[in-house]
């Protein structure tokens, strides 16, 4: 919850700069923003699942699972991380223009979400120390 709320708060900011600065910017940081916040969601719904058979084991005292649990959590949600930011870094336009039908929109779409997709993998992985400490 506090992960999208920060991707919310991010979105937000940025909407607010691009409103006044100009109105492709702003309409591309909107589509851009709800589609990077579905890719982390995806990391999320990992996360979330790691939590809980972590939080079992935990409970059963089986500290040495839980450690087996946690890397194979980081290797996974690292792993998916590779994957999306190979297909978002080198297909992009082609992902997006499969949503966005106006050129000068796609070009700023593809232009903000190729600083963005930097952070993917970062993310995932917090996410998978997120598990362990909430499990």
């Amino acid at each position: 919850m506090l992960g999208s709320a920060g991707q919310n708060i991010i979105a937000l900011t940025d909407s607010m700069f691009l409103y006044h600065y100009d109105e492709h910017d702003f309409a591309a940081i909107g589509i851009v923003s709800v589609f990077y916040l579905i890719i982390s969601s995806v990391a999320y719904g990992f996360s979330k699942g790691g939590q809980i058979l972590i939080a079992r084991k935990y409970g059963e005292r089986a500290n040495d699972v839980v450690k087996k649990y946690f890397i194979t959590l980081c290797v996974s949600e690292v792993i998916l991380g590779l994957l999306i930011f190979s297909i978002l870094r080198f297909y992009t336009f082609e992902v997006l223009s499969l949503f966005i039908k106006s050129e000068i929109i796609l070009n700023k779409s593809v232009e903000f979400l190729n600083y963005r997709i930097y952070g993917l993998i970062f993310a995932y992985l917090g996410l998978a120390f997120f598990a362990l400490y909430m499990g």
